[in-house]
């Protein structure tokens, strides 16, 4: 079973840190209210943005590259 990242003490929340299908897989269905903030968001392009004054490359490694507009469908679809 996968061990907790974060439990608030009265055991109202629970964060769960990886890969979100591998730790699903640990969990009976329905077991989860929620899932927060689940990358990839497939965003990786080659472009820049600007943080904090400085420009700075959006590119967060070839896990969150675009896999073409059908499969990034169907990886948002069926996740």
């Amino acid at each position: 079973m996968q061990k907790p990242y974060c439990q608030d003490k009265e055991k109202r929340f629970t964060l769960y840190l990886g890969d979100c299908l591998e730790v699903l897989k640990q969990f009976p269905e329905d077991y989860f209210d929620m899932i927060f903030a689940d990358p990839p968001y497939r965003l990786s392009n080659g472009g820049f943005t600007v943080h904090a004054g400085r420009r700075v490359s959006v590119n967060k490694g070839e896990w969150d590259e675009s896999k073409g507009l059908e499969e990034d469908f169907n990886f948002h679809l069926i996740s």
